[in-house]
């Protein structure tokens, strides 16, 4: 019997759209907030680094509350809770005077946005039947990257049309379509109660990471992950100085470089979306070798022609695009296939606060390292490092003989 298409499941969709909205509001207000410190308030790189911080820390402390909540409560009521106050939040940003003011908007911003991400993963692996999961997931990973391609353009048009005040509206207005999208969606199809009474005998913000360590395969699944974001963090923090380095026209090169990076990372999440998995952990393991190989590719560009260089360092970031997207929704689908539904909050609350630690991190290190001992040399050391993560990956799954297909089944029990 031929399976329906996903675009027919009305519930998923509106999720989706939800997504859109939400997602794309988030990128452009990214880009007119940088805009309004840097040109309004003449705020110093510092201050734009604890700008940054201010949206990352919460997501750093709250997503495990988060996932819990997730959890225990109806995810619809909880999409709405983050949606309403992400837009009332960006209501305020245009009568901010100083950085201090701006970097309390991001703080709230942070707190709001760290219960859509369990919230809709939950919300994800509920309305998705098991055919469609990996397709589903793959869709949302699609919305996630192209905003982050597309969303900073969007804002940047934006910028260049309206005035502050206006930019920050329309971003407002893109949250409360978002929350119209979202009202369409029907409550939770688990029982709230029964997980209730369940979660009351014993429930704590460690939950979600002691659910991932209970399970191998996840635990492994996630350490690839983590490893993987770090070492993107690690050199994303000082791409332009690498590129300012070796190349005199840096503006284009860095230009067509993310480009080619986003568009790698659109190809593969669209293959994902209909080519079935056969083996998680290859695909996880061979997306962290391919990111390494981009980066070594990339430091062999320094030593022939600029000209030649210039061809060949888009084609290096397409690459690492393609790398990036294998690993992380590969990984997506991997917790979706493996976690149950009344638990997907949870460990999605831990992995989001993973995510986190590792992305503030790694770019703290990258300038630390960069400092220490050049940007070449910090590129190079991260690049064997991923190809040798890659190796003992490999030898791992090899060593312990694991299947290389998982199914949906209990997190206490291994999924290897």
């Amino acid at each position: 019997m031929k399976s329906k298409s996903i675009y027919k499941n009305v519930q998923y969709m509106n999720i989706l759209i939800a997504q859109i909205f939400s997602s794309f509001a988030d990128w452009m207000f990214l880009i007119c907030m940088l805009a309004l410190a840097a040109v309004d308030l003449g705020v110093s790189s510092i201050e734009i680094s604890i700008l940054m911080l201010a949206f990352a820390l919460p997501q750093l402390f709250v997503s495990p509350l988060a996932g819990v909540m997730t959890d225990r409560f109806d995810r619809k009521y909880l999409l709405l809770f983050s949606e309403i106050g992400r837009a009332c939040v960006v209501l305020f940003t245009p009568i901010v005077s100083d950085v201090y003011s701006l970097a309390m908007i991001l703080l709230l911003l942070g707190l709001f946005k760290s219960f859509f991400i369990p919230a809709k993963s939950g919300k994800l692996k509920e309305t998705l039947r098991a055919e469609q999961l990996q397709e589903g997931v793959a869709l949302s990973g699609m919305v996630d990257h192209a905003s982050k391609i597309f969303g900073p353009s969007l804002g940047g048009i934006l910028i260049a049309t309206f005035s502050f005040s206006t930019l920050f509206y329309v971003v407002s207005s893109a949250y409360f379509l978002s929350v119209i999208s979202i009202l369409l969606i029907k409550k939770d199809q688990f029982s709230v109660s029964q997980t209730n009474s369940a979660m009351k005998k014993k429930s704590t913000n460690l939950e979600g990471f002691q659910m991932i360590t209970s399970s191998p395969f996840l635990f492994i699944a996630t350490v690839a992950m983590a490893s993987g974001l770090f070492f993107i963090q690690l050199v994303d923090s000082q791409l332009v100085l690498f590129l300012d380095q070796f190349f005199t026209r840096t503006s284009q090169i860095l230009g067509f470089s993310m480009a080619a990076s986003g568009a790698g990372t659109l190809l593969i999440t669209a293959l994902l979306r209909k080519r079935n998995i056969r083996n998680y952990f290859r695909n996880m393991y061979s997306g962290i070798f391919m990111l390494g190989v981009s980066f070594l590719l990339a430091i062999l560009c320094t030593y022939v022609p600029e000209q030649l260089a210039t061809l060949f360092i888009p084609v290096c970031f397409f690459i690492g695009g393609f790398a990036i997207g294998l690993i992380l929704v590969t990984f997506q689908i991997v917790v979706q296939v493996v976690t149950p539904v009344d638990k997907i909050g949870r460990i999605f609350g831990a992995i989001s606060s993973i995510s986190s630690f590792v992305t503030i991190l790694g770019l703290a290190l990258g300038g630390v390292i960069a400092q220490l001992v050049g940007v070449h040399l910090t590129i190079l050391l991260t690049a064997s490092c991923l190809v040798i993560l890659s190796s003992i990956l490999k030898l791992y799954q090899t060593k312990t003989s694991h299947t290389s297909s998982i199914q949906p089944i209990q997190l206490e029990k291994e999924v290897m």
